[in-house]
């Protein structure tokens, strides 16, 4: 198979496109600097910062046996890359671990020599991140563990607690520092469902226990390298957690 993309679950090759350069993957995204002036001092307050979408550019050729299998092929090729369904998984031959969530927002029309012609399509990624193709889990064994994100961008677990005895409430903490704290009666054989990315607390399957969050709880993140998780009260449930890896 010759290099290339897939997009949508299709690979590039199947519609006879051959790839020639792609940009965009190489460097960070572009950033928003958070700054504010002052009267008082030179230059600007500088408070952090955002990534903003990513592009990627993909410049490739496309042959064709007659003017109208030329047209026939590119009908094919914008069908595949009908930006109507929104962002769809971006999958390149070199990196075939990681996805990107893409759609297509711009290119060019085909143009050269008639046996050989030459187009660029512009990927939009909404969210700069490229992702991990499967799932990483874990489990908290004696109430503490030590997770290792091996990406370069945080992760957002969700979280699973089986009982298997009674609690007045359940607290897990990372890294000594922020920490989740449900206040609320349990019993042996309740389930609780933590997802820290959408923010949400599932409760024996549908029960939302958001109005038992202590106020100050975060739903945190794992970031790179190793964060150390420890649940609280010990002895009275077990603990297991999935997250998809990010990279920049």
């Amino acid at each position: 198979m010759s290099w290339g993309f897939f997009f949508k679950g299709i690979h590039s090759t199947s519609k006879e496109i051959r790839i020639l350069n792609i940009q965009g993957r190489d460097t960070l995204p572009d950033i928003e600097s958070r700054t504010v002036q002052t009267a008082s001092k030179h230059g600007v307050h500088y408070f952090g910062y955002r990534f903003q979408e990513r592009r990627i550019r993909v410049r490739m050729t496309l042959n064709g046996s007659s003017l109208s299998n030329f047209r026939s092929k590119i009908r094919d090729i914008a069908t595949w890359l009908n930006p109507h369904d929104g962002p769809q998984e971006l999958i390149f031959d070199d990196e075939p671990d990681k996805k990107y969530y893409a759609v297509a927002t711009d290119n060019s029309d085909f143009e050269g020599m008639f046996v050989k012609r030459v187009a660029e399509i512009e990927f939009l990624c909404p969210d700069p991140f490229a992702y991990s193709i499967t799932e990483s889990s874990a489990t908290i064994s004696n109430d503490s563990a030590t997770i290792n994100n091996t990406g370069t961008a945080e992760a957002f677990p969700i979280i699973r607690v089986d009982f298997s005895a009674s609690a007045t409430e359940l607290k897990i903490e990372k890294n000594s520092k922020e920490f989740l704290r449900i206040v609320r009666n349990f019993v042996a054989g309740d389930e609780v469902v933590i997802d820290c990315q959408v923010g949400t607390i599932t409760y024996n399957g549908s029960t939302n226990l958001i109005t038992a969050l202590d106020i100050n709880s975060d739903f945190f993140s794992l970031e790179p390298g190793d964060t150390t998780l420890t649940v609280k009260p010990a002895g009275v449930s077990a603990v297991s957690l999935v997250y998809v890896r990010r990279w920049l």
